[in-house]
């Protein structure tokens, strides 16, 4: 919303005077309206990342929670205004967000932050490591046969892989191609990397199954509901 006026400030301003209620933007210059626009861009950055339903997003979730603090930080350019805004919601993303071992595990198994540089604590590395250690156990344990199983260790051959470098990386595509070096890592991979990091997708979902199944259409089989749903979720991927 504060993009569409900021977009639009003359010509709201314009149509305000005709009516002669321009008093109404006595509080918010065309400055301050940029400004805020600006400072609320990289928030519609990570919305629009997290809540991503065609690619992987959990290892994202501390990626951008780092960037989003930084974005935070106090700067010598900042107003009274914005000053307080920023801590304030600092304060907020401290609060109610805490990156959790799963999503660690998450930026792990993704070859190009497995590195794990963005994690403070000293000893969250060699727990994501160890984790996936006895996750490869649980793997190994449940195969046919002692013969069967992988002698050297997947995770220190995975740690040790050169990183890929390029820009446009599929996650997806690398771990299926990867799969033979690494078969009990990707599997786990595959598993973790395909949780959301976000429940909007789902949402979404609900919401067009409330505009299907409406007061008119209430007789829909719940077979026919699902047919409907499915063809309205791949038609969106085209």
């Amino acid at each position: 919303m504060h993009e569409s006026i900021s977009c639009q400030y003359e010509d709201v301003r314009a149509l305000l005077l005709e009516r002669g209620e321009e008093g109404r933007l006595n509080d918010l210059s065309e400055d301050t309206l940029k400004a805020m626009v600006m400072f609320l861009q990289r928030f519609k950055e990570a919305t629009k990342a997290l809540e991503a339903s065609k690619t992987p997003t959990l290892h994202l979730t501390a990626v951008w929670l780092d960037r989003l603090k930084r974005h935070l930080q106090p700067s010598s350019t900042d107003n009274l205004t914005f000053s307080s805004l920023k801590a304030k919601c600092l304060r907020i993303l401290v609060e109610k967000y805490e990156i959790h071992l799963l999503h660690k595990l998450a930026m792990f198994l993704h070859p190009k932050l497995k590195s794990l540089k963005l994690l403070v604590e000293e000893h969250s590395m060699e727990t994501v490591h160890n984790e996936v250690r006895r996750l490869v156990n649980d793997i190994e344990e449940r195969r046919a046969s002692p013969t069967q199983r992988v002698a050297t260790d997947e995770v220190s051959a995975y740690i040790d892989f050169k990183s890929p470098r390029e820009e446009n990386f599929d996650v997806l595509s690398w771990w299926k191609e990867h799969a033979t070096r690494f078969p009990n890592v990707a599997h786990i991979a595959r598993s973790i990397l395909s949780i959301p990091a976000s429940s909007a997708a789902s949402e979404r979902d609900f919401s067009t199954a409330g505009f299907v199944v409406s007061e008119r259409r209430s007789q829909l089989k719940p077979g026919t509901v699902d047919d409907i749903l499915f063809l309205h979720s791949n038609l969106k991927k085209h």
